[in-house]
């Protein structure tokens, strides 16, 4: 993933651009979130679209300033946020464009972009986490192009050579037709990555440094303990890859957690099909493991997935033509969450989706699926009409 680097972004406190119809779209929200411990805030897995994004980004703000969130873990990779809660404890700047980095160029959008100010402070203020959860890599990241070189620091001589350039080989992506990527090239990363995690002694293990370089290496090896694909095929699982990539997301969570004060409240940003409490029931996704469901196992009640959809509109890939949806049919959730209604914006309650049982709808994506969908999200928002996003230029 790519992003724009020293933009223009918005001023800290973008309060006063904030309309009184987002504030009253959000109020709903928020009254069920704010006494939660987790909040899993979904969006459709294609991640573009705009009014969702806007919508979750006055609902971030909401949640943080008036009712007392203290963390954000967001579906990208955990590498760069390490860097920064690094500079920040060493006294050092942390600019907007390192915090857009790390949330990745799926959400540079003119949409997300107040937010970026928003969370600077909120760090630099302190008692406040900004965090990633993913095991994958960015390009455009700190994570591709100096933590290579941080991570062999603990190695010595040739060996720390030797595996800077193996790491940068495939960061930077320096593979060709006669020298390609495959399962070799691979055991030698992960070879490289064990042998870095040996250096560390049980001394610098309490050291932070060591703790957050642990916790990057043994991201990277879950990464690409999965990276080649095809070994799943062979396997005959094709969602297996999908639920590893979860559970390592569900294990980043685990250790930011455990890092936090206690009676911390989270928000977490991803997409629905990683958010949703269980994905059993829904057509099409039954053998798929969300990191929500794991995390709903862990606080019960206390954590709550909320859901984006859409009757109608348009939305668009990261650097692809804008494209429409196709209207909801009269007998989908979505239809009949509008009938009788003027609202542009409708919430449904967890006892509302109860209220539907089996029914046709579409926040897994722009395809409809059969769910009871009290059974996948504890709420959800649907909006009349979607739009794209503003991507920035990169």
């Amino acid at each position: 993933m790519s992003i724009c680097m020293g933009l223009a972004l918005a001023p800290a406190d973008a309060t006063s651009t904030r309309t009184a119809a987002e504030r009253k779209d959000t109020d709903a929200v928020v009254q069920a979130l704010c006494g939660k411990s987790v909040a899993l805030l979904g969006e459709p897995p294609v991640h573009g679209f705009g009014k969702t994004e806007e919508f979750k980004v006055e609902l971030v703000r909401r949640l943080v300033d008036d009712c007392h969130f203290n963390a954000v873990f967001v579906e990208s990779g955990i590498y760069d946020y390490v860097n920064i809660e690094k500079k920040l404890k060493l006294g050092q700047d942390v600019t907007d464009s390192m915090i857009a980095a790390a949330i990745g160029g799926i959400w540079a959008t003119a949409e997300v972009k107040p937010l970026i100010p928003f969370l600077r402070h909120k760090l630099e203020a302190g008692g406040f986490t900004l965090a990633g959860l993913d095991d994958q890599l960015g390009r455009g990241t700190y994570a591709q192009r100096e933590m290579p070189s941080d991570l062999v620091q603990h190695l010595q001589g040739d060996e720390r050579s030797q595996c800077l350039a193996t790491l940068q080989k495939y960061t930077l992506w320096q593979y060709s037709d006669d020298a390609p990527y495959g399962p070799a090239e691979n055991a030698r990363i992960v070879g490289c990555l064990d042998r870095i995690e040996a250096r560390l002694s049980p001394g610098e293990r309490k050291a932070s440094r060591a703790d957050e370089d642990r916790a990057m290496i043994d991201s990277l090896k879950r990464f690409f303990a999965r990276n080649l694909t095809e070994e799943f095929t062979k396997r005959g699982d094709p969602d297996a890859g999908w639920n590893e990539r979860d559970r390592s997301m569900y294990l980043n969570f685990r250790w930011l957690l455990s890092r936090l004060p206690r009676h911390s409240k989270i928000i977490v940003w991803a997409a629905t099909v990683h958010v949703a409490k269980a994905m059993s029931g829904a057509t099409g996704f039954e053998r798929k493991i969300p990191l929500g469901s794991y995390i709903r196992r862990d606080f019960n009640d206390r954590a709550f997935a909320l859901g984006f959809s859409a009757y109608s509109g348009s939305y668009a890939f990261t650097g692809q033509p804008v494209r429409q949806l196709s209207a909801a049919p009269d007998t989908s959730l979505e239809a009949r969450s509008f009938a009788n209604r003027d609202a542009e914006t409708v919430y449904l309650s967890l006892e509302q989706l109860r209220r539907f049982g089996s029914i046709e709808a579409r926040p897994l994506g722009t395809t409809f699926t059969t769910a009871r969908w009290a059974d996948v999200l504890d709420g959800l928002v649907v909006f009349r009409e979607e739009r794209a996003p503003v991507y920035l230029p990169r």
